[in-house]
């Protein structure tokens, strides 16, 4: 199968299941980028990619900058440890934009802190400590940074499994989420 993915906010990060592609082209957005490529640059090449072969380019760019002006089409978009540091008030135009760059059919991958599992460790915390099935301070530091993070880098959104769900099922665009 071959794919197109955008790869958001990704860092040193790939895409889960990439080395199981025959081929793919592999578009990853993120501010971080010291070697990047333009986003005309990556457009044409996208435009002229034969599937006989992978590509991958680094864009050093804001994503929604990029959404709002790429006329790529994509097979897959993850977004791993991204959604979270979009605010609330920016979240559905974020779906919305998108929807905008997938193709009918498309998956889209999330990883996010999910809330309802960090509360359940927070609220089990003092039982498993006491029984020696947690070590507080491991636990300490994944609940704070999951919760809490930095403020040069803040979540700004919460998050659980179902209410990915129920945002990404809001613009029906992507069908039944798995």
């Amino acid at each position: 199968m071959d794919d197109a993915i955008l790869n958001i906010a990704s860092g040193k990060i790939k895409p889960i299941g990439l080395v199981n592609l025959a081929s793919y082209f592999l578009v990853n957005v993120d501010t971080m980028y010291y070697e990047k490529t333009d986003p005309e640059e990556v457009e044409a090449e996208w435009n002229n990619w034969s599937r006989a072969y992978s590509k991958s380019f680094n864009i050093n760019e804001d994503i929604f900058k990029f959404l709002e002006r790429t006329s790529m089409l994509f097979d897959q978009i993850c977004i791993y440890r991204f959604l979270e540091h979009v605010p609330m008030d920016k979240v559905l135009y974020f779906i919305y934009l998108l929807s905008t760059v997938t193709k009918a059919g498309s998956k889209v991958d999330v990883i996010v802190p999910d809330y309802e599992i960090l509360a359940h460790m927070i609220l089990s915390e003092e039982h498993n400590i006491a029984n020696d099935v947690l070590d507080f301070e491991s636990s300490n530091i994944l609940l704070t940074t999951e919760l809490l993070n930095e403020p040069s880098c803040p979540h700004a959104s919460v998050w659980t499994e179902w209410r990915a769900h129920h945002f990404f099922n809001l613009e029906k665009r992507w069908g039944k989420w798995l």
